[in-house]
Formats: C-alpha cells, sequence, structure tokens
C-alpha cells in the first residue's frame, strides 16, 4: 500500500514537470500571439462581411430605380436605415452603422434576388439568428412605397455558398449577417414577397 502510494506521488511529479511546458511563459506568449491572429484574421473578414467569391453580375451596372431605404422587421425589433453598397475588388462595401443594399440585385417587384446585408452589432443585425420561418419582413423604398416578405427559409453558411446571394429568375429577399465563432460563418434568411403587397 505505502509502495503504491509513493509509486504515485512519483508519477505526479512527472507528470506535473511535463505539464509545466504549457504553463510557461513562451507557451502562453505562443497561445496568445495565435489566438490574436487568428482573431484578426477573422475580424478583417467580418469587416468586410464578403463571400469567398463575387455572386455574377455583381459587377454588371443596374440602375435600381425604387432601391430600399429602410428594413423593418417587428418580431426581432430590427428597424434600420438602408444604404447603397456595392462589390469593389471582390470585397462587399457595408455601413458601419446601418444595413446595406447591394445595388446589383433586384429592386423590390422585379424578378431576382434584393440582397441587403449588415454586421451582426446588436444595433444592425444582431438578432437576425434568431427570426424564425413564418415572420413578416419590411421593405421602404425611396419612392415611399412599402413591400411585404415572408422569411421561409434559413441558413447557416460558410462563406463559400455564394448561389445564396447570386441572382435568380424570381423575386425574392436574400438578407445576412455574419454568425458562429470568430463569425466565419453567414446567417442567412431568404424571404418570399406576400401576396397583398403592392
Amino acid at each position: 500500500m505505502q509502495f503504491s502510494l509513493l509509486k504515485a506521488q512519483r508519477t505526479s511529479k512527472k507528470l506535473s514537470k511535463k505539464l509545466k511546458i504549457f504553463r510557461g511563459p513562451l507557451f502562453l506568449t505562443f497561445l496568445g500571439l495565435s489566438i490574436f491572429t487568428f482573431g484578426i484574421y477573422n475580424y478583417y473578414k467580418v469587416r468586410i462581411l464578403s463571400f469567398d467569391s463575387v455572386p455574377p453580375e455583381a459587377n454588371k451596372s443596374i440602375e435600381n430605380v425604387d432601391s430600399p431605404v429602410e428594413i423593418i422587421i417587428p418580431s426581432i425589433k430590427i428597424d434600420l436605415k438602408v444604404e447603397p453598397g456595392q462589390i469593389k475588388d471582390g470585397v462587399w462595401q457595408i455601413s458601419g452603422s446601418s444595413a446595406t443594399f447591394l445595388t446589383t440585385s433586384a429592386a423590390p417587384r422585379t424578378e431576382g434576388n434584393m440582397v441587403i446585408y449588415g454586421h451582426n452589432k446588436k444595433v444592425i443585425f444582431g438578432n437576425l439568428p434568431y427570426l424564425s420561418l413564418g415572420q413578416r419582413i419590411v421593405i421602404k423604398t425611396k419612392s415611399g412605397k412599402i413591400y411585404n416578405y415572408v422569411v421561409d427559409q434559413k441558413y447557416f453558411v460558410g462563406p463559400d455558398r455564394v448561389d445564396l446571394v447570386s441572382p435568380s429568375d424570381k423575386e425574392e429577399l436574400t438578407i445576412y449577417t455574419c454568425y458562429g465563432l470568430f463569425d466565419g460563418q453567414r446567417a442567412v434568411i431568404k424571404a418570399r414577397p406576400l401576396k397583398d403587397s403592392p
């Protein structure tokens, strides 16, 4: 019994010495720098809120006569101004204080995919991942018209799913923001127009 206790103590001391390296300042510095570098890299990706590639026709010059200027999602308390944005050199331009409308995407009540995106800050689209299917989204345009949409799909995907923000042959609304560990994913909401809208 005494021998077993002595053997356990020796094993414990050896293990303690081996684990000391993981508590040393050099290891902690390396770990800290690794996390910091990974965080900075992901922060840059989040800041531009881009997808891995540019959707087709993203650089096509389209004049949207009646573009969105406000988005309202009552169920998650979102009521935001919408500013115009473009994709320049593969980078999605984005407002720091409001939602952004991709000007090369479709306008309301036109055939195609209307894309609105924004940071996942609490005051912008931070609540977007909690939006449920069947909820209403209201879009106001610069002419003063109001259009209603209903959420019918929800995705949590990597930034490689550029197909979700690509042009389509039917009218739809796509809203997205960053999501997940180090904001490496995208929360994407798809909504269809309500028939009672103008």
